[in-house]
């Protein structure tokens, strides 16, 4: 009796036979594409439509008398199949005799399946898109299943993907015999029951290497689950908490796929809410009750930047900004279950509902310095982060948002310094603001400073940045001549001088401030002494 293997979308022989190295015979004819497979056995007579595609296990050239013209029939190399082909006007696809049935069957069941998965590019883009960062991060080929066992997206090395693994992406689901294996055990009734990763150990006789498997869940409802295989080396240290927050992402996307019908009519997805959200644009009480978190809660705000190269490729530049903040996306699920990511002003800001527990900032802290590690070796880029604060209701995020990007300015002055929070900036916040008050509103210019700046550009000398940089480090002269690379003896030289032409008196509390805020307005940002590890701007 024949066995009906679905009713996929359409697919073309000819890019079935490309992934079998079979041919398709006669090479002129031109065969519908595939809707429907079935499989048989000798002397079953299935009804067969144009577009069917039909496995004839152990044919004979009387099992192709009377097919549809647009049919298909899957055989081996025969050549009494061939002229009995050529007679009814049937298709063949002839498969190579190093291919089991049961890996036809799967290739030809996994194309459509593909064909399936480009026409919904939103849902599964965005799995395969995570898929890939957790390969990244976690150092393994990943696999996202539904709860069919059906592959739905995977990512990672080629080389280091077992049989096992291997077999599954051809034929786009788990081969039954580990399959069983993984019932026995009980592997998926412990994903189904926690977040627990689950560890499988390798299984040589089944080409089967380590695996760390989670289940994604929407409450009790299972949705499916991701894979990570060990590959030629070992697996990253947080591995399980990679998988749990990629499972918590996961389980957004696929509830999307599966409950909410055609892809142009679903809810926005969490990359727009929180879009709207850190921008102000989107109501805070809806967003709350979508992400099941009380509308009176606050949220903390982490603002990542890559410091990538501002003259570099574009398109290079926004590949690593949204390769980085998929990966932020992984880490920030991974800490807190609703957590929310979106790109903004080139930036990434994670956005993690929070509890108000003491020592929530050492946290972090701690949490955003792990991330900026992850984000420099992974992106090769010089990446910060500033804990911006806690929004103490989401309609205040955009607010703490802003003090999340005015913190990055600031950071980006000691580029060795990976994380801060806004509160340890907000003296040289402060100072900022001042300053920038003071520009745009003018009042009591110092003669004697413009003076000395003017004299430095004149005469190629660096008076006012020694200067300022004395001023600061509270008049060290062994720390500021060591920056300067110079004798302290030329430091003292140039203090003094310096003095003398903008006519200080250092002794004098209010002549130092003066020194300090007029010498900082005077300078923009692309002059020398702006440059000074001091500048606070």
């Amino acid at each position: 009796m024949p066995h009906d293997l679905g009713t996929p979308v359409p697919a073309p022989p000819a890019r079935m036979a490309d992934l079998l190295g079979a041919t398709v015979r006669p090479a002129a004819r031109r065969a519908t594409p595939v809707t429907e497979v079935v499989i048989t056995e000798p002397g079953d007579r299935p009804t067969a439509t144009p577009g069917t595609l039909i496995l004839a296990v152990g044919a004979r050239s009387t099992d192709l008398a009377g097919r549809p013209s647009g049919a298909a029939v899957a055989v081996r190399e025969d050549p009494a199949l061939l002229e009995a082909a050529e007679k009814a006007g049937t298709t063949l696809l002839v498969v190579p005799p190093g291919i089991r049935w049961d890996e036809v069957a799967a290739v030809v069941q996994g194309e459509p399946a593909r064909a399936a998965a480009a026409a919904d590019d939103r849902s599964h883009g965005d799995l395969y898109s995570l898929a890939q960062t957790v390969a990244a991060l976690a150092g393994g080929p990943v696999g996202i299943e539904d709860t069919a066992h059906r592959v739905l997206a995977h990512a990672g090395s080629v080389d280091d993907a077992d049989d096992l693994r291997r077999r599954s992406v051809l034929g786009r689901s788990c081969p039954e015999p580990y399959l069983a294996l993984l019932r026995e055990e009980g592997v998926y009734r412990r994903v189904r029951e926690s977040e627990d990763v689950v560890e499988v150990g390798a299984r040589p006789d089944l080409g089967a290497r380590r695996r760390l498997v989670v289940g994604i869940q929407a409450g009790t409802r299972p949705l499916g689950t991701i894979w990570l295989q060990e590959g030629a080396g070992p697996l990253a240290a947080h591995a399980d908490e990679i998988l749990r927050g990629a499972a918590r992402l996961a389980a957004g996307r696929l509830v999307d796929h599966y409950y909410l019908g055609d892809p142009t009519g679903r809810v926005r997805s969490h990359e727009d809410l929180a879009h709207g959200l850190l921008t102000g644009r989107f109501n805070a009480r809806a967003l709350a009750v979508h992400l099941g978190v009380p509308p009176t809660a606050g949220a903390s705000v982490v603002a990542v930047d890559l410091r990538d190269d501002p003259d570099g490729d574009p398109a290079a530049r926004d590949a690593r900004l949204a390769e980085a903040a998929g990966m932020v996306a992984v880490h920030a699920a991974a800490y807190r279950r609703n957590a929310l990511v979106a790109q903004a002003c080139g930036q990434v800001y994670a956005m993690l509902p929070e509890t108000g527990t003491a020592g929530a900032e050492d946290a972090l802290l701690r949490w955003a310095g792990d991330l900026v590690a992850v984000l420099r070796g992974h992106t090769r880029t010089p990446a910060q982060a500033v804990v911006a604060g806690t929004a103490a209701r989401l309609d205040d995020i955009p607010e703490v948002k802003l003090r999340g990007h005015h913190g990055l300015e600031i950071l980006a002055r000691t580029p060795d310094r990976p994380v801060a929070s806004h509160r340890g900036l907000t003296s040289s916040l402060m100072v900022r603001e001042a300053l920038d008050t003071l520009a745009r509103h003018g009042g009591v210019r110092h003669e004697g400073l413009a003076a000395l700046v003017a004299h430095d550009t004149a005469h190629g000398t660096e008076m006012a940045r020694s200067l300022l940089l004395y001023l600061d480090a509270f008049g060290d002269v062994g720390v500021v001549a060591k920056e300067l690379n110079v004798h302290p003896n030329t430091l003292r030289y140039r203090v003094r001088k310096a003095v003398s032409v903008a006519g200080l008196d250092l002794d004098d509390p209010e002549h130092r401030l003066a020194a300090m805020i007029g010498l900082r307005l005077l300078t923009g940002p692309d002059r020398a002494v702006r440059n000074a590890p001091y500048f606070p701007h």
